[in-house]
């Protein structure tokens, strides 16, 4: 082996573990580095989504939840996706915009994401950890990243952009 082949091992591996033991110490919430002393590690939960009947029949009758607000994603007038959040959770909007959802605002948006996207969307129970609703979905997209934080703060990963169908 050639001196740069073992420089480029040698430079690989120690954040390869440094990773692996972040990783490993994830589970425990603590990381004790020798140098460093102990790491407290953030601990996260995991949420999913879980389509439903009659999350897709709330949007397709364009039926606002009470006690919920709503968020888009996308480009322009035709949204991505469509989140509503119970009240009783704290959304970290990273893509995701705040509106004020009203009848007519969801009728234009889920005729045109029908019409437009190549997959139709559908809607989705949002779920926190222990399998308990704590939103509604609709997109095209079936599936995303939900982590739960603390304080019912939760984090959604906004989908990546859907098919485009050329609709009419």
């Amino acid at each position: 082996m050639t001196p740069v082949n073992r420089l480029s091992i040698k430079s690989w591996c120690r954040p390869a573990i440094f990773l692996m033991l972040i990783t490993i110490g994830a589970d425990a919430g603590a990381l004790e580095l020798p140098g460093f002393g102990t790491i407290n590690l953030p601990s996260f939960k995991y949420g999913k989504l879980k389509r439903d009947r009659d999350v897709n029949r709330t949007f397709q009758t364009y039926k606002v939840l009470p006690g919920h607000k709503y968020y888009t994603t996308g480009i322009g007038n035709i949204p991505y996706a469509i989140i509503g959040i119970n009240d009783n959770y704290k959304l970290r909007p990273g893509n995701w915009r705040e509106v004020q959802m009203t009848t007519p605002l969801l009728r234009g948006w889920v005729s045109r994401m029908d019409n437009i996207y190549g997959y139709p969307p559908y809607g989705s129970r949002i779920l926190d950890d222990d399998g308990k609703q704590i939103g509604v979905w609709f997109s095209s997209k079936q599936w995303t990243t939900v982590i739960i934080e603390e304080n019912q703060e939760i984090a959604i990963l906004a989908p990546e952009p859907p098919g485009f169908s050329g609709g009419n």
